[in-house]
C-alpha cells in the first residue's frame, strides 16, 4: 500500500547541503527562503569576516563598522581585468563590470547605491569613484578625483547630521556623473543632489544635531579669521540646542572645519568668498536668535526689541538694513484690487516667516555651493563619450513620527525599487531566452498600484497640490480628501484607528504611518518676496548672487528656487508657485530616465546592528532591510524559475560517480543528459540548457543525497574488502611467525654448540699467544735500549762539531765588521777634514774681500767726511757775501740730503759686513762639529746661491685627483714612496753657497711653512681636498727628507741617494707634527661632512644616500689599511701607516655607515609599501660587519658594499616575493588547492638551495619565506581532527589569525579523494591558536 506524501505544514525550512555552506552568490543556494538567506549572510560575515555577497546582479553589503585592509592598490590591481564570477565579492568587482562593460560595449552605466542611513553607503560610493579614478588615471589621482573626493569635507558639511541611527548621516541624495573620454580615461563629472532637508535647519528631534557646519564654526570661534563672525557657544544658539546633543566621541569639529576650508580652497574659491560663506551660515545662526514676540489684542501683532544684539549682527553680517529686515519680518505686503495694503502678522506667523527665511538662504548656499563644484568639475578639453553614474540615495525610511520628507524618501524607493523588479525580470527572461527554456510567465511582486497611489491622477501629489493653491488650504481638509478618495479603494492606503489627521501606506517594505501636520506648509516652502529683496540688495556680492531673480520655470534640483517659491504681494505667476512635491516629482522622473538609458548595478547597503559595534550581526535588523531594498524581491524571483543552475562540466566533476557505464570526459554533456532521468524521475524538475542544467528547488539535495547513498555503498564495499584483506594478512603473518620460530629455536641450539668448539679452540689460541708475547716484550726492551745510548753518542758529537763552525763563523764576521768600521772612519775623518779645508779657503777668501770692502767704505767716509767741511767752509764764505739767499738755500738743503743718503749707505754696508761676520763664525762652528759626507765633485763645480736640496721636488697631484683616487680606488695598495721618482743627484749637490746666509734663510722659511701653525693651511682648514692635498703633500716630503738624510744612509751604506750635508731631524719632526694635525683635521671634515647628508640633507634621497654609504666604507677600510697597529701586525711595506691611531674615527665611520644603511632601508621600504599588502616582513638591520664573514662570502672584499651589503638585496627580494605570492593565495580562490602548496614548496625549496650555494641563507632571505613555507604546509596538512588542528598551529606560527582562516575558507577541492574544509574546524583551529 502506497500512502501520499502531502506538503509538509508547520515544519521549519529546509537547510541547505554543506556543500553550499557560505556560498558567495544567494541564488545558487538550493532553498531559497528568509532563513537560508540569513543563515549565508551570517556564516559569511561572522565565520569568514566578508562582508560582500552577491544576490545575482545585487551585490549586498553588510557594514561592519570597522576599517577593513581591502582597498589598497593591491586589491584594485588584483580585480582589475577580472571576471565577477573569477573573484570573491566586492564593490571593485561591481565597479570593473561597470567599467568593462561601458568600454565594451560604448554603453552608459549606472551603479545604484541605497540602504538606511549609516549603512556605508556614502563609503561605497566613495570607494567606488576611487576605483574609477585609478582606472582612468593610470594609478594616480586625476585632476576631477582630486576635486571630487577631497570636496566630501564641504558636501558632508553642509549637506551631513547627525541622527538617531546615524553620527554622519546624509540629508540629500546625490548622483554624480563621471564622464570618460574615448581612450576610458577621466575628463570630466557632475553632480546632481535631491531633496535637501531644509527643515533640520530650523528644528532637530532630541539627540540630534544641526548640519555640521555649523558646529564646526561656532568650536572655531577663537580662531583670528573667524572672531569677526562674533559667534558664541552652540548652546547659546536656538538653531543649534534644540537637539541636546551638541557634541559626540569621536568627532573634532575644529579639524573638521579645517579639512572643509581646504575642500572650499579645492573648489577655487578665493579666501574672501569664503569668509562670505561663513558670514551667512553664522547670519542664520543669528536668525533664528532674533526675538519677535505677539503683541496686541488675541497676539495679532508681533514686534521686536530695538536694541536686539541678534539682529544687529544679522544685518551686519548680510550688509543689509537691520530695521528694514526686522519690518517685514513682522509684516507682508497684500494686493487687494489694485492697491497694496501693508498687514501685521501674529507672532507665530513671524516666527514661521523668519524660519522660512533662514531654511530658503541656507538651500541657496547649498545649491551654489553644488553649481561651483560642477563647474569645476565641467569637462574642457572635449565632450564626453559616456558616463558612469553613482547614485548614492537615501534609503527606504520609517520613524515613530513620519512626516513630508519620509514621505518623499519612500516615494523615490518606490520608483527605483519599481525599476529594479523590472530590470531583474527582464534579466531572467533573456537568461532563459539565450538558454533555450521554454518560456513561463513569472509572477512578481509589482509596486505600480501604490506609485499609481502616489503620482497618479488625483493621487496624494495632486491632492496635496491642489490643497496648496487653496487661499484656507489645510492639512486637516487634505486628510478629509485622502480619506474620501482613496479609503476602501485603495489596498494600499489605510486610515488608522485612533487618529483622523494621519493615513498609512502599504509600501513594498512596509506599512508607513505619515502625520499629515506640517505637510501643507513643507509643500509650500513660501518664502516672502520683501526680505528676499532686501537680500537681493546687499552689499555682500556673494549674498546678492545668490538671491538674483531665476528663470520663472526653475524646477530643476540645482535652481536656485527648485524647492520652494516666492510670495510676493502682486499676483503671482503660476510657474512662481511649483510646489515642493510637484519639483520633486519631476526631478525624480529625469533621475529615472537617466537610469533607464544606462545599464544599472546594484549595491544593497544592510546595517548589521544598530549599536555600532564591529563584527555583530542582529537577523531582525538584517531581515527587515533586505526586505526593504528588495533583495529578497530578486531572491523570490529566481526561486519561481530555475533557481539551481549547473554547467555541465561542473556537474560531471560533482556527481560522476552517479553515472553509469563507461563516461566520456568529451562528451560530457550527453552523457549527462542520459543519466540524469535515472536519477530525477520527474521532468518538470530540471531542464537541459545550451550550456547549463537549470533545477527546480530542491533538486540539488536530491541529487546530493544519491551521491552521499552512492558514495555509502562504495565505502561499505570497500571496507568489506580491506576487512577480509586483513584478517587473511593476519592468518598468513601468524604461519609466517610459526616458521620463524621454529627455524630460530634450531638455530639457536646448533649456534650453542659452535660456540663451545670455538671457545675451546680459542683456549689453545690465547696461551700459545701469551707465551710468544712474553717473549717478544724482553726482546723489544733490549732493542729500545741500545738504540737510546747510540743516538745520544751521535748527538753528542754532532753538537761538538756544529759548535766549532759556529764560533769560526763568528770570527769571520768581526774581523769584517771591524775591518768595514775602520775604513768608514778613515773615509769620514778624510771627509771632514776636506769639507773643513773647503770652508776654511772660502773663509779666507771672503774674510780678505771683507777687509777690501771695509777699507774702501772708511776711505769714502774719510772723502766725505772732507768734503762736507769743504762745503761748510764754502757755506760760510758765501754766507758772508751777498748772494741770493734762495738759491744757497736749495744747495745747502741738496747737500744735506746727500749727506744723510751717504750714512744711510755706509750703515747698510757696515751692517752687511757684520751680518757676514756673523755667518762666517757660524760656518766655521758647524764645520767644527762635524761633516757628513759628500759627493767630492761638489767643491769643483760653482757655487749657485739659488740652489737648494729639494729644489726638483716633484709635482704633486691636484685636488680633483686626490678626491678621484681616494674615492674610487679604495684597494689600490701601491706605496706611496713608489708614485715619484727619486730626487735626483744633481738636485743634492750642496755648494759653497749653501751655508751661507740666503740658504739658512730659504731653509728657515721652509721650516716655519711646514710647522703646524701653517696659515695655508689654517686658511683652507674646512675644505676636505685642500687638507688632504696638503696631507699626501707632507707625506712626500717627509718621506724624501728620511731618504735622503745622513743617518739612514749611514746604516744603509748605499750610493743610489745622494744624502745631505745638513742634520733633517728637526724638519722631519715638524712635518710628522704636520701630517698628525692635516689627519686628524681631514677625519673630522668628513665626519662633520658626512653626518649632516645622511641625516637631513638628503635623508629621502636613494642614490645619494647610496654613495655616501659606498664612500663611508672605503673610507673606513683605507683607515683600516693604513692603520699602525694592522701594520705591526701583518709587518708590510706595501702601506704607508698613518702615524697616530684612527680606532676612535673608525669606529665613528662605523656608527655612520650603520646609520646610512639604515636610512637606506626606510627609503627602500617606503616606496615599496604600496605594493606590499596583507603581508609584511621583518625590517633588516645589520652592522658594518654584516652577518657573513668575507672569508666564506661569494662578494669580493673590494666591492662597493662589502660583505655586509650582500646579504641585504636578497632579504628584501624574498620579502617581496613572499609578499606577493601570500597576497595571490588571500585573493584567488583557485590559488588555494593541495596541487598549489605542493608547487610552491617545490620552488621554495629551490631558492633555498641557491640561497645556501650562495653564502646567502644567514642575511635574512630564509627568514622572510618562512610564512610562504607555512601558508604552502597549510594547504597540504589535513583538516579533519582536534590533532591536526594542533599540528597546523604550530607549523604556520609565523601566519595571522586572519591569513589562517581565508586560506581555510578558500580552500578548493581537486578530486574527491579530498575532504572539504568543514565549518567546525575553523573555529577549532582559532581556540588551539589562542591557548598557544
Amino acid at each position: 500500500m502506497e500512502y501520499p506524501v502531502l506538503p509538509p505544514v508547520g515544519l521549519p525550512p529546509l537547510r541547505n547541503p554543506d556543500i553550499l555552506e557560505g556560498e558567495n552568490d544567494l541564488t545558487a543556494l538550493t532553498f531559497l527562503h528568509e532563513p537560508a538567506v540569513l543563515h549565508n549572510l551570517r556564516v559569511r560575515f561572522l565565520d569568514y569576516s566578508s562582508i560582500y555577497t552577491y544576490c545575482q546582479i545585487v551585490l549586498v553589503v553588510l557594514n561592519p563598522y570597522e576599517q577593513l585592509p581591502i582597498y589598497g592598490e593591491e586589491v584594485i590591481d588584483a580585480y582589475s581585468g577580472q571576471d565577477m564570477a573569477d573573484m570573491e565579492p566586492h564593490i571593485f568587482s561591481v565597479a570593473e563590470e561597470a567599467y568593462r562593460t561601458m568600454i565594451r560595449e560604448e554603453k552608459n552605466q549606472s551603479i545604484i547605491i541605497s540602504g538606511e542611513s549609516g549603512s556605508s553607503k556614502t563609503v561605497s560610493a566613495k570607494f567606488t569613484m576611487h576605483y574609477f579614478a585609478v582606472m582612468g588615471g593610470a594609478a594616480q589621482q586625476t585632476s576631477v578625483e582630486e576635486k571630487v573626493l577631497p570636496s566630501n569635507p564641504i558636501i558632508q558639511a553642509i549637506g551631513n547630521a547627525k541622527t538617531t541611527r546615524n553620527n554622519n548621516s546624509s540629508r540629500f541624495g546625490k548622483y554624480i556623473e563621471i564622464g570618460f573620454g574615448r581612450r576610458g580615461d577621466i575628463i570630466g563629472a557632475n553632480m546632481r543632489t535631491y531633496l535637501l532637508e531644509k527643515s533640520r535647519v530650523v528644528f532637530q528631534a532630541a539627540q540630534e544635531r544641526n548640519y555640521h557646519i555649523f558646529y564646526q564654526l561656532c568650536d572655531s570661534r577663537d580662531l583670528p579669521e573667524l572672531r569677526t563672525l562674533k559667534l558664541d557657544s552652540t548652546e547659546n544658539f536656538r538653531y543649534t540646542n534644540q537637539g541636546q546633543d551638541v557634541h559626540f566621541s569621536g568627532t573634532d569639529d575644529v579639524v573638521e572645519l579645517e579639512w572643509t576650508r581646504n575642500a572650499v580652497t579645492v573648489l577655487v574659491v578665493q579666501p574672501d568668498q569664503q569668509m562670505e560663506i561663513f558670514r551667512i551660515l553664522a547670519a542664520i545662526l543669528y536668525l533664528g536668535n532674533i526675538n519677535i514676540q505677539g503683541s496686541g489684542r488675541g497676539g495679532d501683532r508681533s514686534y521686536w526689541q530695538a536694541n536686539d544684539r541678534s539682529l544687529a549682527i544679522f544685518a551686519k553680517l548680510l550688509g543689509v538694513e537691520g530695521a528694514q529686515m526686522a519690518q517685514w519680518l513682522c509684516h507682508r505686503r497684500l494686493a487687494v484690487g489694485g492697491d497694496m495694503l501693508v498687514k501685521p502678522m501674529s507672532g507665530q506667523q513671524a516666527n514661521e516667516a523668519r524660519d522660512a527665511l533662514a531654511k530658503h538662504v541656507y538651500e541657496q548656499l547649498f545649491t551654489w555651493t553644488v553649481q561651483r563644484l560642477n563647474s569645476s568639475l565641467r569637462a574642457h578639453r572635449e565632450q564626453p563619450k559616456s558616463f558612469i553614474g553613482v547614485l548614492d540615495i537615501y534609503g527606504f525610511e520609517t520613524f515613530d513620527r513620519n512626516s513630508f520628507e519620509q514621505f518623499c524618501i519612500n516615494y523615490a524607493n518606490e520608483k527605483l525599487q519599481q525599476q529594479f523588479n523590472r530590470h531583474v525580470f527582464q534579466l531572467e527572461q533573456e537568461e532563459y531566452l539565450r538558454e533555450e527554456l521554454p518560456w513561463n510567465h513569472i509572477e512578481f511582486s509589482d509596486n505600480q498600484p501604490c506609485i499609481a497611489l502616489i503620482e497618479g491622477q488625483l493621487g496624494l501629489l495632486d491632492l496635496l497640490d491642489e490643497e496648496c493653491r487653496m487661499s484656507k488650504g489645510s492639512d486637516e481638509n487634505w486628510a478629509r480628501k485622502l480619506y474620501d478618495q482613496h479609503l476602501n479603494h485603495s489596498p494600499h492606503f489605510r486610515k488608522p484607528r485612533m487618529s483622523n489627521s494621519a493615513f498609512i501606506i502599504v509600501h513594498f517594505a512596509d506599512m508607513v504611518q505619515y502625520e499629515c501636520g506640517g505637510f501643507l506648509n513643507k509643500n509650500r516652502d513660501t518664502v516672502f518676496e520683501e526680505p528676499i529683496n532686501i537680500l537681493r540688495a546687499s552689499q555682500s556680492k556673494l549674498v546678492a548672487e545668490l538671491f538674483q531673480k531665476e528663470s520663472a520655470g526653475g524646477s530643476l534640483p540645482n535652481s536656485s528656487l527648485a524647492n520652494g517659491s516666492i510670495c510676493s504681494g502682486k499676483r503671482a505667476h503660476r510657474e512662481h508657485r511649483l510646489a515642493v512635491g510637484f519639483q520633486f516629482r519631476q526631478s525624480l522622473q529625469l533621475l529615472m530616465d537617466t537610469l533607464n538609458s544606462t545599464t544599472p548595478h546594484y549595491v544593497r547597503c544592510i546595517k548589521s546592528n544598530d549599536l555600532k559595534k564591529p563584527f555583530l550581526f542582529d537577523p531582525k535588523r538584517a531581515v527587515q532591510q533586505l526586505r526593504a531594498c528588495g533583495v529578497l524581491e530578486t531572491i523570490r524571483i529566481s526561486a519561481a524559475g530555475y533557481p539551481s543552475r549547473w554547467t555541465y562540466e561542473k556537474f560531471y566533476t560533482r556527481y560522476r560517480v552517479l553515472l553509469r557505464g563507461s563516461v566520456s570526459k568529451d562528451d560530457m554533456r550527453h552523457s549527462c543528459q542520459s543519466a540524469l532521468p535515472d536519477l530525477i524521475s520527474d521532468p518538470e524538475q530540471y531542464y537541459f540548457g545550451k550550456d547549463k542544467f537549470f533545477f527546480r528547488a530542491g533538486q540539488v539535495v536530491v541529487l546530493e543525497k544519491l551521491r552521499g547513498d552512492r558514495l555509502h555503498a562504495a565505502g561499505v564495499l570497500i571496507q568489506s574488502w580491506v576487512r577480509g584483506w586483513l584478517q587473511h594478512r593476519h592468518y598468513q603473518r601468524l604461519r609466517w611467525t610459526t616458521f620463524i620460530l621454529q627455524r630460530y629455536i634450531r638455530g639457536t641450539m646448533g649456534r650453542r654448540w659452535v660456540r663451545v668448539l670455538h671457545y675451546t679452540r680459542a683456549a689453545l689460541i690465547i696461551q700459545k699467544t701469551y707465551r710468544m708475547l712474553a717473549v717478544r716484550q724482553l726482546y723489544l726492551t733490549i732493542r729500545e735500549a741500545t738504540i737510546k745510548i747510540q743516538a745520544f753518542i751521535r748527538g753528542t758529537q754532532a753538537r761538538r762539531i756544529y759548535r766549532q763552525m759556529l764560533t769560526e763563523q763568528a770570527v769571520v764576521f768581526l774581523q769584517a765588521r771591524v775591518r768595514g768600521w775602520l775604513a768608514r772612519c778613515s773615509f769620514r775623518r778624510i771627509r771632514a777634514a776636506v769639507g773643513l779645508l773647503q770652508c776654511c779657503v772660502l773663509w779666507l777668501d771672503r774674510k780678505s774681500k771683507l777687509s777690501e770692502l771695509r777699507d774702501s767704505l772708511e776711505k769714502e767716509r774719510d772723502d766725505l767726511a772732507i768734503g762736507l767741511q769743504d762745503q761748510e767752509k764754502a757755506l760760510e764764505e758765501n754766507c758772508q757775501q751777498t748772494v741770493d739767499q734762495a738759491s744757497v738755500q736749495a744747495e745747502l738743503e741738496e747737500e744735506r740730503r746727500r749727506y744723510q743718503s751717504l750714512l744711510r749707505e755706509f750703515t747698510r754696508l757696515e751692517q752687511r759686513y757684520d751680518n757676514l761676520r756673523d755667518m762666517s763664525l757660524f760656518t766655521a762652528n758647524e764645520r767644527s762639529r762635524g761633516h757628513r759626507r759628500t759627493d767630492l765633485t761638489a767643491s769643483l763645480e760653482p757655487p749657485s746661491p739659488v740652489t737648494t736640496p729639494f729644489s726638483s721636488l716633484p709635482v704633486f697631484p691636484s685636488p680633483e685627483e686626490v678626491r678621484r683616487i681616494s674615492v674610487t680606488s679604495p684597494t689600490d695598495r701601491r706605496p706611496w714612496r713608489d708614485e715619484q721618482p727619486l730626487v735626483p743627484r744633481e738636485a743634492a749637490v750642496v755648494s759653497e753657497s749653501a751655508v751661507g746666509a740666503g740658504d739658512i734663510r730659504s731653509q728657515d722659511e721652509t721650516q716655519d711653512r711646514d710647522t703646524p701653525g701653517d696659515p695655508e693651511m689654517n686658511k683652507h682648514g674646512n675644505d676636505l681636498d685642500v687638507t688632504a692635498v696638503w696631507l699626501k703633500n707632507a707625506y712626500l716630503l717627509k718621506d724624501l727628507l728620511y731618504q735622503h738624510s745622513p743617518r739612514l744612509n749611514d746604516v744603509r751604506g748605499s750610493e743610489e741617494l745622494v744624502p745631505l750635508v745638513t742634520d733633517v731631524q728637526d724638519s722631519v719632526r715638524a712635518l710628522s707634527d704636520l701630517c698628525i694635525q692635516a689627519n686628524q683635521q681631514l677625519l673630522s671634515i668628513s665626519e662633520s661632512r658626512l653626518q649632516p647628508i645622511i641625516g637631513t640633507k638628503h635623508g629621502n634621497d636613494l642614490d645619494v644616500m647610496a654613495v655616501w654609504l659606498k664612500n663611508a666604507y672605503l673610507l673606513k677600510d683605507l683607515l683600516y689599511q693604513h692603520s699602525p697597529r694592522l701594520n705591526d701586525v701583518r709587518g708590510s711595506e706595501e702601506l704607508v701607516p698613518l702615524v697616530t691611531d684612527v680606532q676612535d674615527s673608525v669606529r665613528a665611520l662605523s656608527d655612520l655607515c650603520i646609520q646610512a644603511n639604515q636610512q637606506l632601508l626606510s627609503i627602500s621600504e617606503s616606496r615599496l609599501q604600496p605594493i606590499i599588502g596583507t603581508y609584511r616582513g621583518s625590517d633588516y638591520v645589520s652592522g658594518p660587519e654584516g652577518t657573513v664573514s668575507a672569508a666564506h662570502s661569494p662578494v669580493p672584499s673590494g666591492s662597493a658594499l662589502g660583505p655586509a651589503g650582500a646579504s641585504l638585496p636578497s632579504a628584501h627580494v624574498g620579502y617581496l616575493l613572499a609578499a606577493s605570492t601570500l597576497n595571490s593565495l588571500l585573493l584567488r580562490k583557485d590559488m588555494c588547492c593541495w596541487n598549489r602548496g605542493l608547487q610552491i614548496r617545490y620552488n621554495v625549496s629551490l631558492l633555498e638551495e641557491w640561497l645556501r650555494s650562495r653564502w646567502l641563507q644567514t642575511g635574512g632571505a630564509v627568514t622572510a619565506l618562512e610564512p610562504l613555507i607555512q601558508a604552502a604546509q597549510l594547504l597540504q596538512m589535513s583538516k579533519k581532527t582536534e590533532a591536526d588542528g594542533q599540528a597546523m598551529v604550530q607549523a604556520c606560527n609565523e601566519l595571522s589569525n586572519q591569513q589562517v582562516v581565508k586560506i581555510l575558507s578558500l580552500y578548493t577541492l581537486q578530486s574527491d579523494l579530498e575532504e572539504r574544509v568543514t565549518l567546525n574546524f575553523i573555529p577549532l583551529v582559532l581556540q588551539v591558536r589562542a591557548k598557544h
